[in-house]
Protein backbone atom coordinates (compact mmCIF):
# COMPACT_ATOMS: atom_id res chain seq x y z
CA UNK A 1 0.00 0.00 0.00
CA UNK A 2 1.36 3.43 -0.94
CA UNK A 3 2.05 6.14 1.61
CA UNK A 4 -0.96 8.31 2.40
CA UNK A 5 -1.75 11.87 1.46
CA UNK A 6 -1.95 13.88 4.68
CA UNK A 7 -4.45 16.74 4.99
CA UNK A 8 -4.09 19.21 7.85
CA UNK A 9 -6.98 21.58 8.64
CA UNK A 10 -8.14 23.59 11.67
CA UNK A 11 -11.74 22.33 11.54
CA UNK A 12 -14.16 20.69 9.14
CA UNK A 13 -17.03 23.14 8.78
CA UNK A 14 -18.99 25.18 6.27
CA UNK A 15 -18.01 25.33 2.59
CA UNK A 16 -14.31 24.69 3.15
CA UNK A 17 -15.11 21.63 5.25
CA UNK A 18 -17.36 20.36 2.49
CA UNK A 19 -14.71 20.52 -0.22
CA UNK A 20 -11.97 19.10 2.02
CA UNK A 21 -14.29 16.21 2.86
CA UNK A 22 -15.13 15.59 -0.79
CA UNK A 23 -11.48 15.78 -1.81
CA UNK A 24 -10.47 13.25 0.86
CA UNK A 25 -13.30 10.92 -0.20
CA UNK A 26 -12.17 11.02 -3.84
CA UNK A 27 -8.48 10.58 -3.04
CA UNK A 28 -9.27 7.64 -0.75
CA UNK A 29 -10.50 5.70 -3.78
CA UNK A 30 -6.92 5.71 -5.10
CA UNK A 31 -5.10 5.06 -1.84
CA UNK A 32 -4.83 5.87 1.87
CA UNK A 33 -5.65 9.34 3.19
CA UNK A 34 -5.02 10.76 6.66
CA UNK A 35 -6.81 13.87 7.89
CA UNK A 36 -5.69 15.77 10.99
CA UNK A 37 -8.01 18.42 12.48
CA UNK A 38 -8.35 20.21 15.79
CA UNK A 39 -11.65 18.39 16.30
CA UNK A 40 -13.17 20.76 18.86
CA UNK A 41 -12.28 23.82 20.89
CA UNK A 42 -14.96 25.63 22.87
CA UNK A 43 -17.87 26.22 20.52
CA UNK A 44 -15.71 25.44 17.48
CA UNK A 45 -15.81 21.88 16.24
CA UNK A 46 -15.84 19.64 13.19
CA UNK A 47 -19.31 19.24 11.73
CA UNK A 48 -20.43 15.66 12.53
CA UNK A 49 -21.84 15.03 9.05
CA UNK A 50 -18.41 15.54 7.49
CA UNK A 51 -16.75 13.28 10.04
CA UNK A 52 -19.33 10.58 9.35
CA UNK A 53 -18.71 10.72 5.60
CA UNK A 54 -14.95 10.46 6.06
CA UNK A 55 -15.28 7.53 8.43
CA UNK A 56 -17.46 5.71 5.89
CA UNK A 57 -14.91 6.44 3.16
CA UNK A 58 -12.12 4.90 5.23
CA UNK A 59 -10.21 8.14 5.81
CA UNK A 60 -8.13 7.96 8.97
CA UNK A 61 -8.79 10.90 11.31
CA UNK A 62 -6.26 12.26 13.81
CA UNK A 63 -6.84 14.95 16.43
CA UNK A 64 -4.13 17.60 16.11
CA UNK A 65 -4.61 21.25 17.05
CA UNK A 66 -3.81 23.39 14.00
CA UNK A 67 -6.00 26.30 15.05
CA UNK A 68 -4.42 27.95 18.08
CA UNK A 69 -1.42 30.20 17.60
CA UNK A 70 -0.11 30.51 21.16
CA UNK A 71 3.51 29.24 21.37
CA UNK A 72 2.91 26.46 23.89
CA UNK A 73 0.15 24.84 21.81
CA UNK A 74 1.87 25.49 18.47
CA UNK A 75 5.11 23.76 19.44
CA UNK A 76 3.28 20.85 21.04
CA UNK A 77 1.29 20.41 17.81
CA UNK A 78 4.47 20.66 15.73
CA UNK A 79 6.06 17.86 17.75
CA UNK A 80 2.93 15.74 17.37
CA UNK A 81 2.90 16.36 13.63
CA UNK A 82 6.58 15.36 13.31
CA UNK A 83 5.74 12.04 14.97
CA UNK A 84 2.80 11.59 12.59
CA UNK A 85 5.03 12.33 9.57
CA UNK A 86 7.57 9.76 10.75
CA UNK A 87 4.85 7.16 11.33
CA UNK A 88 3.06 7.62 7.99
CA UNK A 89 5.76 9.05 5.66
CA UNK A 90 3.32 10.94 3.42
CA UNK A 91 4.75 12.22 0.14
CA UNK A 92 2.44 15.24 0.37
CA UNK A 93 1.04 17.34 3.19
CA UNK A 94 -1.88 19.47 2.01
CA UNK A 95 -2.14 22.20 4.67
CA UNK A 96 -5.40 24.13 4.66
CA UNK A 97 -4.82 27.72 5.94
CA UNK A 98 -1.91 29.59 7.52
CA UNK A 99 -1.40 27.86 10.88
CA UNK A 100 -1.54 24.34 9.36
CA UNK A 101 1.00 25.42 6.74
CA UNK A 102 3.32 26.80 9.44
CA UNK A 103 3.02 23.57 11.41
CA UNK A 104 3.79 21.51 8.30
CA UNK A 105 6.90 23.58 7.55
CA UNK A 106 8.23 23.33 11.12
CA UNK A 107 7.40 19.65 11.59
CA UNK A 108 8.83 18.64 8.21
CA UNK A 109 12.20 20.17 9.14
CA UNK A 110 12.53 17.57 11.92
CA UNK A 111 10.94 14.61 10.16
CA UNK A 112 13.04 11.69 8.89
CA UNK A 113 11.64 12.21 5.38
CA UNK A 114 10.51 15.66 4.27
CA UNK A 115 7.15 15.64 2.44
CA UNK A 116 6.14 18.04 -0.27
CA UNK A 117 4.12 20.84 1.38
CA UNK A 118 1.15 22.34 -0.42
CA UNK A 119 -0.39 25.28 1.43
CA UNK A 120 -3.90 26.48 0.76
CA UNK A 121 -4.99 30.06 1.37
CA UNK A 122 -8.73 30.39 1.89
CA UNK A 123 -9.25 34.03 2.81
CA UNK A 124 -7.67 37.02 4.45
CA UNK A 125 -10.48 38.22 6.69
CA UNK A 126 -10.91 41.83 7.78
CA UNK A 127 -9.36 43.28 10.93
CA UNK A 128 -6.50 40.77 11.17
CA UNK A 129 -3.58 42.02 13.27
CA UNK A 130 -0.29 42.59 11.47
CA UNK A 131 1.51 39.88 13.44
CA UNK A 132 -1.00 37.28 12.24
CA UNK A 133 -0.47 38.31 8.63
CA UNK A 134 3.28 38.06 9.14
CA UNK A 135 3.02 34.55 10.58
CA UNK A 136 0.91 33.25 7.73
CA UNK A 137 2.94 34.93 5.01
CA UNK A 138 6.11 33.38 6.43
CA UNK A 139 4.48 29.96 6.41
CA UNK A 140 3.21 30.25 2.85
CA UNK A 141 6.61 31.53 1.68
CA UNK A 142 8.20 28.29 2.96
CA UNK A 143 5.73 25.88 1.33
CA UNK A 144 6.61 24.18 -1.95
CA UNK A 145 3.40 25.40 -3.56
CA UNK A 146 0.53 27.62 -2.38
CA UNK A 147 -2.93 27.37 -3.89
CA UNK A 148 -5.32 30.31 -3.69
CA UNK A 149 -8.94 30.39 -4.79
CA UNK A 150 -9.45 34.11 -5.49
CA UNK A 151 -7.25 36.56 -7.39
CA UNK A 152 -7.35 39.08 -4.53
CA UNK A 153 -5.66 36.57 -2.24
CA UNK A 154 -2.99 35.82 -4.84
CA UNK A 155 -2.17 39.53 -4.91
CA UNK A 156 -1.96 39.55 -1.09
CA UNK A 157 0.48 36.64 -1.17
CA UNK A 158 2.69 38.23 -3.81
CA UNK A 159 2.68 41.59 -1.99
CA UNK A 160 3.60 39.75 1.21
CA UNK A 161 6.74 38.28 -0.31
CA UNK A 162 5.63 34.82 -1.42
CA UNK A 163 7.53 33.99 -4.61
CA UNK A 164 5.33 33.98 -7.70
CA UNK A 165 6.81 30.62 -8.77
CA UNK A 166 5.27 29.00 -5.70
CA UNK A 167 1.75 30.32 -6.34
CA UNK A 168 -1.05 28.52 -8.18
CA UNK A 169 -4.53 29.88 -8.84
CA UNK A 170 -6.66 26.87 -8.00
CA UNK A 171 -10.28 27.60 -7.09
CA UNK A 172 -12.43 24.87 -5.60
CA UNK A 173 -14.76 23.05 -7.95
CA UNK A 174 -18.31 21.79 -7.64
CA UNK A 175 -19.79 18.35 -8.40
CA UNK A 176 -22.17 19.57 -11.09
CA UNK A 177 -24.01 16.26 -11.29
CA UNK A 178 -25.25 16.93 -7.75
CA UNK A 179 -26.40 20.46 -8.64
CA UNK A 180 -29.13 20.01 -11.26
CA UNK A 181 -30.12 23.03 -13.31
CA UNK A 182 -33.60 24.50 -12.89
CA UNK A 183 -35.19 27.41 -14.69
CA UNK A 184 -35.76 30.46 -12.46
CA UNK A 185 -39.43 30.56 -11.46
CA UNK A 186 -41.83 31.33 -8.66
CA UNK A 187 -44.57 28.72 -8.04
CA UNK A 188 -48.08 29.99 -8.84
CA UNK A 189 -49.70 31.70 -5.87
CA UNK A 190 -46.44 31.99 -3.92
CA UNK A 191 -44.35 35.05 -3.22
CA UNK A 192 -40.68 35.13 -4.19
CA UNK A 193 -38.34 33.26 -1.89
CA UNK A 194 -35.04 35.03 -1.17
CA UNK A 195 -32.21 33.28 0.67
CA UNK A 196 -28.61 33.15 1.82
CA UNK A 197 -26.39 30.29 3.00
CA UNK A 198 -23.63 30.93 5.55
CA UNK A 199 -22.74 30.78 9.22
CA UNK A 200 -24.52 33.43 11.32
CA UNK A 201 -21.61 35.78 12.03
CA UNK A 202 -20.78 39.46 11.30
CA UNK A 203 -18.62 38.93 8.23
CA UNK A 204 -21.47 37.11 6.48
CA UNK A 205 -23.73 40.17 6.63
CA UNK A 206 -27.06 38.66 7.65
CA UNK A 207 -27.96 41.77 9.66
CA UNK A 208 -27.50 44.00 6.60
CA UNK A 209 -29.49 41.48 4.55
CA UNK A 210 -32.46 41.67 6.93
CA UNK A 211 -32.34 45.48 6.78
CA UNK A 212 -32.15 45.45 2.97
CA UNK A 213 -34.91 42.86 2.71
CA UNK A 214 -37.19 45.00 4.90
CA UNK A 215 -36.70 47.87 2.44
CA UNK A 216 -37.19 45.67 -0.60
CA UNK A 217 -40.36 44.10 0.82
CA UNK A 218 -42.17 47.44 0.69
CA UNK A 219 -42.28 46.90 -3.09
CA UNK A 220 -42.61 43.09 -2.96
CA UNK A 221 -44.79 42.42 0.12
CA UNK A 222 -45.23 38.69 -0.56
CA UNK A 223 -41.50 37.96 -0.43
CA UNK A 224 -39.92 35.76 2.27
CA UNK A 225 -36.31 35.48 3.38
CA UNK A 226 -34.50 32.30 4.45
CA UNK A 227 -31.17 32.41 6.28
CA UNK A 228 -29.57 28.97 6.19
CA UNK A 229 -26.57 28.18 8.37
CA UNK A 230 -25.59 27.47 11.97
CA UNK A 231 -25.02 30.20 14.54
CA UNK A 232 -21.32 30.97 14.89
CA UNK A 233 -21.73 34.20 16.90
CA UNK A 234 -24.61 34.17 19.38
CA UNK A 235 -24.47 37.90 20.11
CA UNK A 236 -24.67 38.67 16.42
CA UNK A 237 -27.54 36.20 15.97
CA UNK A 238 -29.41 38.04 18.74
CA UNK A 239 -28.96 41.29 16.80
CA UNK A 240 -30.31 39.63 13.66
CA UNK A 241 -33.37 38.40 15.58
CA UNK A 242 -33.81 41.89 17.03
CA UNK A 243 -33.87 43.39 13.53
CA UNK A 244 -36.48 40.83 12.47
CA UNK A 245 -38.70 41.88 15.39
CA UNK A 246 -38.10 45.60 14.83
CA UNK A 247 -39.24 45.32 11.22
CA UNK A 248 -42.21 43.09 12.15
CA UNK A 249 -40.89 40.25 9.99
CA UNK A 250 -41.60 37.31 12.29
CA UNK A 251 -42.89 34.49 10.12
CA UNK A 252 -41.46 36.22 7.06
CA UNK A 253 -37.74 35.95 7.76
CA UNK A 254 -36.75 32.41 8.71
CA UNK A 255 -33.55 31.36 10.51
CA UNK A 256 -33.40 27.82 9.18
CA UNK A 257 -30.13 26.79 10.85
CA UNK A 258 -27.93 24.06 9.43
CA UNK A 259 -29.57 21.98 6.72
CA UNK A 260 -28.10 18.65 5.56
CA UNK A 261 -28.99 19.12 1.88
CA UNK A 262 -28.43 22.71 0.73
CA UNK A 263 -29.15 22.06 -3.00
CA UNK A 264 -32.59 20.75 -2.09
CA UNK A 265 -33.30 24.09 -0.38
CA UNK A 266 -31.70 26.21 -3.11
CA UNK A 267 -33.84 24.79 -5.88
CA UNK A 268 -36.95 26.45 -4.41
CA UNK A 269 -35.44 29.93 -4.14
CA UNK A 270 -36.03 32.77 -6.57
CA UNK A 271 -33.01 34.82 -5.52
CA UNK A 272 -29.77 34.25 -3.64
CA UNK A 273 -28.40 37.36 -1.91
CA UNK A 274 -24.92 37.63 -0.37
CA UNK A 275 -23.89 40.77 1.54
CA UNK A 276 -20.75 39.17 2.98
CA UNK A 277 -17.73 41.36 3.73
CA UNK A 278 -15.41 38.75 2.20
CA UNK A 279 -15.43 35.09 1.21
CA UNK A 280 -12.78 32.47 0.63
CA UNK A 281 -14.39 31.73 -2.72
CA UNK A 282 -18.12 32.09 -2.27
CA UNK A 283 -19.00 28.42 -2.72
CA UNK A 284 -22.64 28.96 -1.73
CA UNK A 285 -22.90 31.67 -4.40
CA UNK A 286 -21.40 29.24 -6.94
CA UNK A 287 -23.87 26.52 -5.96
CA UNK A 288 -26.76 28.92 -6.52
CA UNK A 289 -25.34 29.89 -9.92
CA UNK A 290 -24.90 26.23 -10.85
CA UNK A 291 -28.56 25.50 -10.08
CA UNK A 292 -29.99 28.49 -11.93
CA UNK A 293 -30.82 30.62 -8.90
CA UNK A 294 -30.20 34.31 -9.76
CA UNK A 295 -27.60 35.98 -7.54
CA UNK A 296 -27.32 39.44 -6.01
CA UNK A 297 -24.03 39.99 -4.18
CA UNK A 298 -21.38 42.42 -3.13
CA UNK A 299 -18.33 41.90 -5.38
CA UNK A 300 -15.98 41.35 -2.45
CA UNK A 301 -12.83 39.16 -2.38
CA UNK A 302 -13.82 35.59 -3.11
CA UNK A 303 -16.89 36.63 -5.11
CA UNK A 304 -15.53 39.26 -7.49
CA UNK A 305 -13.86 36.54 -9.60
CA UNK A 306 -17.22 35.04 -10.54
CA UNK A 307 -19.72 37.92 -10.30
CA UNK A 308 -20.01 40.13 -13.37
CA UNK A 309 -22.78 42.69 -13.05
CA UNK A 310 -25.49 42.13 -15.64
CA UNK A 311 -23.88 38.93 -16.92
CA UNK A 312 -23.64 36.40 -14.07
CA UNK A 313 -25.55 38.32 -11.40
CA UNK A 314 -26.37 41.71 -9.97
CA UNK A 315 -23.56 43.48 -8.12
CA UNK A 316 -24.22 45.66 -5.08
CA UNK A 317 -21.85 48.61 -4.89
CA UNK A 318 -20.69 49.55 -1.40
CA UNK A 319 -22.38 48.66 1.86
CA UNK A 320 -25.63 50.63 1.50
CA UNK A 321 -28.70 48.57 2.40
CA UNK A 322 -30.70 50.84 0.09
CA UNK A 323 -28.46 49.81 -2.83
CA UNK A 324 -28.86 46.14 -1.89
CA UNK A 325 -32.64 46.51 -1.71
CA UNK A 326 -32.70 48.19 -5.14
CA UNK A 327 -30.62 45.38 -6.67
CA UNK A 328 -32.97 42.79 -5.19
CA UNK A 329 -35.99 44.60 -6.63
CA UNK A 330 -34.39 44.76 -10.08
CA UNK A 331 -33.55 41.06 -10.03
CA UNK A 332 -37.06 40.02 -8.99
CA UNK A 333 -38.80 42.37 -11.40
CA UNK A 334 -37.16 41.21 -14.64
CA UNK A 335 -37.82 37.51 -15.26
CA UNK A 336 -36.27 37.62 -18.73
CA UNK A 337 -33.01 39.05 -17.41
CA UNK A 338 -33.02 36.51 -14.58
CA UNK A 339 -33.21 33.64 -17.06
CA UNK A 340 -30.48 35.06 -19.28
CA UNK A 341 -28.13 35.83 -16.39
CA UNK A 342 -28.73 32.48 -14.73
CA UNK A 343 -27.83 30.58 -17.91
CA UNK A 344 -24.63 32.60 -18.28
CA UNK A 345 -23.77 31.94 -14.63
CA UNK A 346 -24.22 28.19 -15.11
CA UNK A 347 -21.92 28.25 -18.14
CA UNK A 348 -19.29 30.07 -16.07
CA UNK A 349 -19.45 27.38 -13.38
CA UNK A 350 -19.17 24.61 -15.97
CA UNK A 351 -16.15 26.23 -17.63
CA UNK A 352 -14.16 27.24 -14.53
CA UNK A 353 -15.34 25.29 -11.51
CA UNK A 354 -15.80 21.66 -12.52
CA UNK A 355 -14.93 19.27 -9.70
CA UNK A 356 -13.25 16.60 -11.84
CA UNK A 357 -10.95 19.14 -13.47
CA UNK A 358 -10.07 20.58 -10.08
CA UNK A 359 -9.09 17.19 -8.64
CA UNK A 360 -6.85 16.55 -11.66
CA UNK A 361 -5.14 19.91 -11.10
CA UNK A 362 -4.51 19.07 -7.44
CA UNK A 363 -3.00 15.75 -8.47
CA UNK A 364 -0.60 17.54 -10.83
CA UNK A 365 0.20 20.07 -8.11
CA UNK A 366 1.10 17.29 -5.67
CA UNK A 367 3.53 15.76 -8.16
CA UNK A 368 5.04 18.89 -9.74
CA UNK A 369 8.76 19.34 -8.99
Amino acid sequence: MRAPILHLAPFLWSGAGSVITRLCEQQRRAGPVVLATTGSSGRLRDWPAYRTRLRRAGVRHVRLDSFHRDPEQFWASAAQLTRLLDATAPPVVHAHAGVPTALAVVAAASARQRPRIVGQMYSWGPDRPAWMDQQDLWAFSQADRVGYSAHTYGAVLRAGGVAARRLVYLPWGLPLDALPWREPRTPPGAGPRVGFVGRIEPRKGQLALVEAFARMRRAVPAATLHLVGPVADHDYAARVRGAIRRHHLAGVVHLDGHVPDVPRVLRDWDLFVSLSDDEGQGLAVLEAMAMGVPVVARPVPGIEDLLVDGRTGWAVDGTSTAAAAAAMRRALADASAARRISRQARRLVEQRYDWTAMVARFDRLYRRP
